[in-house]
């Protein structure tokens, strides 16, 4: 007797990739959104305020912004600097025609130590109009 090949029961090796592909999607679409949000790709846990004023200023593309994150790494622009570097970079900068205003984006929990020596830097560097870049503290809707 000849067995029937069409009708003998084979197993099928195939992988369900849908539910990967899906989360693939979702993982793309959050780093887009938050490449978008933050176009110098650093990301940074900043304070957040009650009633913090705007600075668009920190959002042109010449703008002086110096970044501190919790472990101490200090970031001028997207170069990772030394702190005692800091007035001569930011000296450069100035002469090279930006603006003489530098932004500090300084992470929530940092010690506050850092923040004094970078604040030193820049005053250091002979500029004297310095802003701190915060997030506004969402406040919880009054039940009156």
């Amino acid at each position: 007797m000849l067995s029937n090949r069409a009708n003998s029961p084979k197993l099928i090796y195939r992988i369900d990739v849908t539910a990967f592909a899906s989360v693939m999607v979702v993982l793309v679409f959050t780093l887009v959104l938050a490449q978008s949000s933050n176009p110098d790709g650093v990301l940074v846990d900043l304070p957040k305020v009650g009633h913090p004023l705007p600075m668009r200023g920190a959002n042109r593309e010449d703008a002086l912004v110096v970044k501190i994150f919790r472990d101490g790494k200090v970031f001028f622009g997207r170069d990772l600097i030394m702190p005692d570097q800091l007035p001569f970079e930011i000296r450069e900068a100035v002469s090279r025609g930006a603006a003489r205003k530098v932004y500090i984006r300084a992470e929530a929990r940092l010690r506050y130590g850092t923040v004094l020596q970078v604040l030193d830097g820049v005053r250091s560097a002979g500029v004297e109009n310095v802003g701190f870049l915060v997030e506004q503290r969402r406040v919880p809707p009054s039940g009156h």
